[in-house]
């Protein structure tokens, strides 16, 4: 164990040590993400890389200096305290978890010097304790995404066995939806949705979770009369038959189609195409659903067909969407009927 100089003080009953630490070793010592094992891909996927150059930079043109606290938390396992010393298992990959600083962490590692940093580290609390207390000190901090608070819900509020429990808000349904979406291998979905909100391609957890929100709600949602493994499979099903009829620009980043106002058409349009197939078909397959989609194969997901951007967007790129599908299914024999007196 190393050892290193330290305050120990009890406030409210929660034991809190006051120390001192390089950033490089914080950096190499302490997590950033539950989801992300590898150390700079947790940085990456979680946290800005334009903050951590702009304090990298500050660190090393202005002869700058971070006063502020890093807030950790210590593995039980992985410290003891005696006369005024603080011993810690640095020959372990991690000893704890970051709660609050991980910018000024991840910038000074960047920095050319290895500077000192005030370290408070809280130790004994569980996953859950420490999640929360994550979520309350960072939840209006610039920087932070909205995605990755979603993702530890799990952690905070517990897991859920039963999804069609009526206590089961709109929300949770949407992130398993998502989440399962996102993890399963023959998913349209699988590994495009940015669980921790990183940039990059595909759709964050939190725009995927407020398109299927007013979808999976259980009141009033478009899908409130199904169980909720028939709303998940009918999301699969959906977007694997988006997938199939669209799949050059699917694979094409440089389309509209997985991105805000493409995706937020396709995800809104998504209940008024399963009706048209349930019309059509009077059953709810991949092949089903192709064949009505297919009825557009030839709708561009781009700037000259879907213009703008954020949810007024959306809106009217699922108009454009839906208006040409009814158009092109008028002449479908199948679509026929009679109108009485």
């Amino acid at each position: 164990m190393e050892e290193f100089n330290a305050i120990e003080i009890n406030q409210n009953g929660q034991i809190l040590y006051l120390f001192s630490m390089s950033a490089k070793r914080i950096y190499d010592k302490f997590s950033v993400s539950r989801r992300v094992e590898d150390k700079e891909k947790g940085y990456q996927r979680s946290f800005s890389s334009s903050r951590l150059k702009q304090i990298a930079n500050y660190l090393n043109k202005d002869s700058g200096f971070l006063p502020n606290s890093i807030l950790v938390n210590i593995d039980n396992d992985k410290y003891k305290f005696e006369n005024d010393k603080l011993y810690l298992k640095l020959d372990e990959e991690s000893i704890g978890f970051i709660i609050d600083g991980q910018h000024r962490v991840g910038g000074a590692n960047l920095a050319d010097n290895d500077i000192l940093l005030p370290v408070v580290a809280t130790v004994r609390l569980n996953e859950v304790e420490q999640a929360k207390l994550f979520i309350k000190i960072n939840k209006n901090q610039k920087g932070v995404p909205v995605s990755l608070y979603l993702d530890l819900l799990n952690i905070t509020e517990g897991e859920i066995v039963d999804f069609d429990g009526h206590d089961v808000t709109a929300e949770r349904r949407a992130i398993e939806i998502a989440k399962r979406l996102n993890e399963d291998e023959e998913s349209p979905m699988y590994d495009k949705v940015r669980m921790t909100g990183e940039a990059g391609k595909g759709i964050s957890l939190s725009e995927f979770v407020n398109l299927l929100k007013p979808l999976v709600e259980p009141k009033k949602g478009s899908f409130m009369s199904l169980g909720f493994e028939d709303q998940y499979k009918i999301f699969n099903i959906y977007l694997k038959a988006i997938k199939a009829v669209f799949l050059e620009q699917w694979e094409d980043s440089t389309t509209l189609l997985l991105k805000t106002v493409g995706f937020g058409a396709v995800i809104k349009s998504c209940y008024d195409i399963f009706t048209l197939v349930i019309q059509k078909h009077k059953k709810f397959t991949t092949e089903t659903c192709i064949d009505v989609i297919s009825k557009i194969s030839e709708l561009k997901f781009d700037t000259d067909t879907m213009s703008g951007g954020g949810i007024k967007a959306q809106d009217a790129a699922k108009v454009v969407l839906l208006s040409r599908l009814r158009a092109a299914l008028r002449d479908d024999e199948d679509f026929s009927f009679e109108i009485g007196e």
